[in-house]
């Protein structure tokens, strides 16, 4: 006689349960709250729990997929940023092997995270608000996490604006990247605190149009006359 299967919490399936392929995937509930939670409330402010219960699942599931929070994390920052590192570096290379402008290995690495292009907007909207927090998160498991996945890019990429910034030294080259970084991680986060200091008048423009701000800005910045 054949024995049933166990299920990840350890208890048979019920008679007439529903069947894996009809229930909502039990992986992206988690990953989906995970993310949800680690963009409102930080990786350090959110507790495996916390997320068991936002996605509806026991505890017992979470071990069975991931094991431990950091392992979640980094999960749930390869789903999303997979697909924007593959285009970043597809349009680097592209940029860096035709001899492109400046600003177009800018855009390389700026437009795909601020665009998202294909996304529907509360996706568009929901990565951003993610991406930003964790850019900023002073966890090391999220720096670990992050710096595992982007950072092969970045060297790149800065190695490609450093080849054209020929008329920088060292010194010059290092504080125009803090602020290029800077400028690109705040572009990520919400601008609640610009609008209140600039009043009532302004209202915010589309985000998907900061980009092309964002680069302009960066490259005025990076063709500056050097103070020295």
């Amino acid at each position: 006689m054949a024995t049933k299967k166990l299920s990840p919490t350890g208890r048979r399936p019920r008679a007439g349960a529903v069947g894996e392929s009809e229930r909502p995937n039990t992986q992206a509930l988690i990953l989906d709250a995970a993310e949800q939670l680690f963009a409102a409330q930080g990786y350090g402010g959110t507790s495996i729990r916390q997320i068991a219960e936002a996605a509806g699942v026991n505890l017992g599931m979470f071990h069975y997929y991931w094991g431990s929070k950091q392992a979640l994390c980094r999960a749930v920052l390869e789903r999303r940023l997979g697909p924007i590192m593959a285009e970043r570096m597809a349009r680097l290379s592209s940029a860096v092997e035709t001899n492109a402008p400046i600003e177009d290995l800018l855009l390389a690495a700026m437009e795909p995270s601020l665009r998202v292009a294909g996304a529907a907007a509360e996706q568009r909207d929901a990565f951003r608000s993610f991406y930003g927090r964790m850019l900023a998160d002073p966890s090391p498991d999220v720096r670990e996490a992050m710096g595992s996945i982007v950072d092969g890019f970045a060297k790149d990429f800065m190695q490609a604006l450093h080849r054209r910034c020929t008329h920088l030294d060292d010194k010059e080259f290092y504080w125009r990247m803090v602020f290029l970084f800077g400028a690109f991680f705040y572009a990520h986060n919400a601008h609640d605190r610009i609008l209140t200091l600039l009043g009532a008048e302004f209202t915010a423009p589309p985000i998907e149009d900061a980009a092309k701000y964002l680069v302009r800005f960066v490259v005025g910045g990076l063709q500056a006359t050097p103070l020295a």
